[in-house]
């Protein structure tokens, strides 16, 4: 220790030494007077700083790292490309709050036949963009029951698909020989794709169209269905009032086109909205209920950052939290399900939708991190707030974050900072899928495959978000099966 100290005093000595003979060279530089400094070639002196400034480096260096001033390596995107766009069109009407006082949980006997049924398993795959994205080689065709690949469009009141997307609906198809029972549908339009429906079903000549070039495509290409996947009805009255008519015109006639043709029959589904005011706006439920196959409820974006909605909440919470009043007390896959049935939907033909991605926020203040907290904005993860099942794991490993679950909703949550990610997982699915079991209805709408764990890199295996469906949903097969056996 009086080593170093006689250094550093001896050090600083010499410092200010040099520092003199520098402030001397200034001064007398105006007299032409040339002083020799050599206070800037001192090699302690810059030992010196460099010990001083080195913890100053560090602390800065980790100040930007865990404040995420690297978005890179605590907010990871790379995985989030496949995450389609257009859904934000159906996560911002959910969002729209009706003036509504309904806080009452519907729970009606009617079509409550709980009888022994085989539970669907329904599968969207949205048509594979880059080589990066899901390829039909990846799929496991015991996986689901049905797969509606997603989307074709509508042209001149037409059905209409390109080359590469006919490709992969021909892909889709020869993977029935390895499960015979798999049944592949096209859904047509999704939300930001369905802009040619409200022309398509303005009068019988147009949907008449439609109908012939639909069942073109199932025999042409041994399809076994169409879903209709218009995103909604009646949603702009000041064209047409008659949208929600016309539609139930549209599935009325498809219905008796293939009675008309037993050697070609296929499936007829819809894909639904969940909340109420959408529900009573745009279907006319109890007609479509005798002329559809099963609807697929699309119970999901219940929760989704607006200027309207600042605040974070599940994506598919399966019940409504306690603390909910009014319309957020509608907002859950509990409510919207058993509304459905109330309103005249056969139970067996409500295929529950659960979701493969997440929603993120960006909170306001990082230490109020709870359900409904204010948010600013979409978080950092994926693209509009919408994060697929691996950038979610990505997100938790990288930062040692541990998911929050709610055990009210049967949701989970993780928050780091000013992010906020509603998910689901194993544990939530498998609670929705056992709910779905036990109250006797027809199954699971899973979407979407692509934002699933389809390469394993969550570590829990391939697809695991709807293996931890399927799982459920067998078991109950299996009980059924033997129900039936024992009759």
């Amino acid at each position: 220790m009086p080593i170093i100290g006689y250094w550093l005093s001896n050090t600083f000595q010499k410092m200010g030494k040099n520092l003199y003979w520098f402030m001397l060279a200034e001064v007398d530089s105006k007299n032409n007077t040339c002083f020799r400094s050599r206070w800037y070639i001192d090699k302690r002196i810059v030992v010196l700083f460099t010990i001083l400034m080195c913890p100053v480096i560090l602390f800065c260096a980790t100040y930007m790292l865990v404040f995420g001033i690297f978005p890179g390596i605590s907010y990871p995107k790379a995985l989030a490309k496949d995450v389609p766009e257009v859904n934000i069109h159906r996560a911002l009407v959910y969002s729209m709050s009706p003036n509504t006082t309904a806080n009452i949980v519907p729970h009606s006997n009617l079509h409550r036949d709980l009888s022994p049924h085989s539970f669907k398993i329904v599968c969207y795959y949205n048509f594979p963009g880059s080589k990066n994205s899901l390829q039909v080689e990846n799929l496991q065709a015991s996986l689901c029951t049905h797969i509606s690949v997603a989307f074709a469009s509508i042209s001149n009141n037409s059905i209409y698909l390109e080359k590469s997307q006919i490709d992969t609906v021909q892909k889709l198809v020869n993977l029935k020989s390895l499960n015979k029972n798999l049944k592949i549908l096209v859904s047509v339009g999704g939300a930001g794709n369905d802009g040619e429906f409200p022309k398509m079903v303005l009068n019988h000549a147009n949907r008449k169209s439609f109908i012939r070039s639909v069942i073109e495509y199932v025999k042409e290409y041994n399809i076994d269905g169409v879903d209709l996947d218009w995103e909604f009805p009646n949603e702009d009255q000041e064209h047409d009032k008659m949208q929600k008519v016309h539609f139930t015109q549209l599935l009325s006639e498809f219905r008796k086109s293939i009675e008309h043709q037993p050697n070609h029959p296929f499936l007829l589904t819809v894909a639904v909205a969940a909340p109420d005011f959408i529900v009573q706006n745009s279907y006319d439920v109890s007609y479509m209920n005798e002329y559809v196959d099963f609807v697929n409820l699309m119970s999901y974006d219940y929760h989704y950052f607006t200027k309207e909605t600042p605040f974070t909440g599940y994506n598919s919470p399966l019940y409504a939290s306690e603390n909910e009043r009014y319309y957020l007390a509608t907002l859950n896959i509990n409510y919207s399900a058993n509304y459905w049935n109330m309103m005249g939907m056969d139970r067996k033909k409500i295929v529950i939708g659960l979701p493969t991605y997440g929603h993120s926020f960006r909170l306001m203040n990082p230490k109020n991190n709870g359900l409904y907290a204010p948010a600013s904005g979409y978080g950092k993860l994926g693209a509009l707030g919408f994060v697929d099942y691996p950038v979610v794991c990505q997100f938790l490993n990288t930062n040692r974050v541990t998911p929050v679950f709610d055990m009210d909703t049967k949701s989970s949550y993780a928050s780091k900072y000013y992010e906020w990610i509603s998910f689901d997982n194993q544990q939530s699915l498998t609670y929705k899928a056992e709910y779905i079991r036990d109250n006797g209805f027809g199954g699971a709408m899973v979407y979407s495959l692509n934002s699933d764990d389809w390469k394993g890199a969550c570590k829990q295996g391939e697809f695991p978000l709807v293996e931890s469906v399927r799982k459920v949903l067998e078991a109950g097969k299996v009980d059924v099966e033997e129900k039936l056996v024992g009759r």
